[in-house]
């Protein structure tokens, strides 16, 4: 899935020992340009790689740059051309190296552009930069879809805001909008509490159509697709069994379908773990595609709201005991589903946390039981269009807004996602009726009192 290619034998070896430390379980390899000093025998080099299935990150020092700005231009979308500050790779401690390497990851999901013809994101580089777009091992970027979701995002930001937008998620809860190349304002989502906030930048917005979206980024989509497929079915012979844990989530319904591409239904199976809290609209989703995608569905119940019921209290970000009885809950299921070599797949992404971007991309737990990720490298963007290039509906909270799904109880729901649960009639209505959900709105409004701005 991922090949790293530097200038020099010597600067190879300071990258293997990266890997030695930072990467054990990725399988990287790592090739050099045989000392090439010229950009003509650079692209002689790197022509074999250029129908790869497989991201290409080509790591030059600063002496090479002109170099790395030549192969930019001329390499295709499966190269990342990435330079260092430094004068050349070898130079560099290994703790630099590994962030530059972190960073040179990054550029896989985060690159995005402006189609100033088309007035569309493009999922690559080549259109106009976006104002302020930065690169990061822990942002990520996804579109706002919707009317909705639209409508939610004028009131916070206060101002008109563009048909699906774009959003960078960045640190402590910042995210910037973009509805064109300039930056239209940002977004502001504490994790406790129940209030947003946001500010304007500019009246230049676009509404951005979904079908051009789709179109304009297909050959994009489907690069990133056959990258995903050719790291399945080096599995295809190993597996008997295939197992998708899936929770109605965009990330998990997308290694769901990829994995049904290369194993079939009849070697899949996927499990959901229904918390006894889970949103009536995942409930609904989770019956829908099980149908739409034909596929054999192992539900569990994990009773969190029996838990609630004997008198344990919510579920907090200190502690957050439900995560134990969910992954307890699937753990036994993988245990009752598992016959001979066991592959689990998992929608694992880099950007959600660090913890999960420091997972390899596939991982043995036992000698007859593999977990991979196959889609670790998409950013959020990559797989909401993915899955409506593929005519997979998206469960319906993203289409309000919702940034991640869990239960309606969950300690990981930020102020976004918590403010949307109050102010949606059609999801209020879902929801007013079921177990708790009072109890957790006011124990989040208690805690908003707690915060300062």
């Amino acid at each position: 899935m991922l090949r790293v290619i530097v200038r020099s034998k010597r600067d190879a070896d300071a990258v293997k020992a990266v890997i030695r430390k930072f990467y054990q379980g990725w399988g990287l390899n790592v090739e050099t340009l045989k000392g090439a000093r010229s950009i003509d025998k650079a692209m002689e080099i790197l022509e074999k790689y250029k129908h790869s299935s497989e991201f290409i990150i080509v790591i030059l020092g600063r002496e090479d740059r002109e170099i790395a700005s030549t192969l930019e231009s001329q390499t295709p979308l499966n190269f990342i051309i990435h330079t260092i500050p430094f004068a050349k790779v070898r130079n560099m401690r290994i703790e630099q190296l590994f962030h530059e390497l972190e960073l040179a990851k990054s550029k896989i999901r985060l690159t995005v552009t402006w189609d100033s013809i088309r007035k569309v994101f493009i999922l690559q580089r080549g259109g106009i930069p976006l104002e302020d777009l930065k690169f990061n091992p822990a942002f990520d970027v996804f579109f706002g879809l919707g009317e909705k979701t639209k409508a939610y995002l004028s009131t916070i930001i206060g101002g008109r805001i563009g048909l699906n937008p774009l959003l960078v998620r960045e640190f402590g809860g910042l995210h910037k909008v973009y509805c064109g190349p300039r930056k239209t304002g940002i977004l502001r989502i504490p994790d406790e509490g129940i209030e947003p906030w946001g500010e304007k930048f500019t009246n230049e917005v676009y509404d951005v159509e979904l079908s051009k979206l789709i179109e304009s980024n297909s050959h994009v989509l489907k690069l990133y697709e056959s990258v995903s497929l050719k790291f399945l079915k080096r599995f295809r012979d190993w597996a008997d069994t295939v197992i998708i844990p899936w929770s109605g989530g965009k990330d998990s319904t997308a290694a769901l379908l990829l994995a049904l591409k290369v194993f079939g239904s009849k070697k899949v199976t996927a499990i959901y773990a229904n918390t006894g809290l889970e949103f009536p609209w995942t409930l609904e989703y989770v019956e829908k595609v099980t149908k739409l995608l034909n596929v054999k569905v192992y539900t569990v119940y994990v009773g969190l709201n029996e838990e609630l019921r004997r008198g344990r209290s919510l579920p907090t970000h200190s502690n957050r005991w439900c995560t134990g009885l969910k992954i307890n809950a699937i753990e036994k299921a993988v245990n009752e589903l598992a016959q001979g070599n066991t592959l689990v797949v998992i929608g694992d992404r880099d950007a959600e946390s660090e913890r999960r971007g420091r997972r390899p991309l596939a991982k043995f737990i036992a000698s007859d039981r593999l977990i991979v990720a196959p889609i670790k490298l998409w950013s959020a963007a990559h797989v909401q269009l993915y899955l409506t290039l593929n005519n997979i509906p998206l469960n319906p909270l993203y289409t309000i807004g919702f940034y991640r799904i869990g239960c309606y109880i969950c300690p990981a729901l930020r102020s976004w996602e918590v403010y949307l649960m109050m102010r949606d009639s059609e999801l209020v209505n879902s929801l007013i009726s079921q177990p708790f959900y009072r109890d957790f709105i006011n124990l989040r409004k208690s805690k908003n009192k707690e915060l300062t701005f």
